[in-house]
């Protein structure tokens, strides 16, 4: 049976968000093993997808360099998605890293049960690398 958009609907809890390397590096976790997140999907076609390091300050940073570091333990995005053929599509329209505006992401479903798995190519080209990204279904 093929995923379709009404089987994302809802909010999901990251479970873990990794690049996997295509020459057998170990597996890397670019907010930490335990990094938290949530990523929601509308039955109107937007998404939206908040990942941060584990354990950050409960303070408003104050100094530059609080503020770079908590902008570098955190990601963001949100837009519009469309699901074809077992894949979802994410066109970012507003992020954390001005960067990716513009971007559509490809992303491979793997459903099972309240377990989401999304695998693609990293937004950096050339890298070498798959983001493996798992989220569980919020209750």
């Amino acid at each position: 049976m093929s995923v379709t958009a009404k089987d994302l609907f809802g909010a999901w809890r990251l479970e873990s968000w990794s690049f996997v390397y295509d020459d057998g590096r170990p597996q890397e976790f670019p907010l930490g093993r335990d990094s938290e997140g949530i990523i929601i999907y509308t039955p109107g076609g937007q998404v939206s997808a908040t990942l941060m390091r584990a354990g950050r300050l409960a303070k408003a940073p104050g100094s530059e360099a609080e503020r770079a570091a908590a902008f570098a333990d955190s990601f963001a995005y949100a837009g519009r998605y469309e699901v074809r053929d077992g894949t979802v599509f994410h066109s970012i329209e507003v992020a954390t890293n001005p960067a990716l505006i513009g971007v559509t992401s490809t992303r491979h479903i793997k459903l099972d049960g309240d377990r989401l798995t999304l695998s693609g190519p990293d937004f950096a080209a050339g890298t070498g690398r798959t983001q493996m990204i798992v989220w569980l279904r919020s209750t």
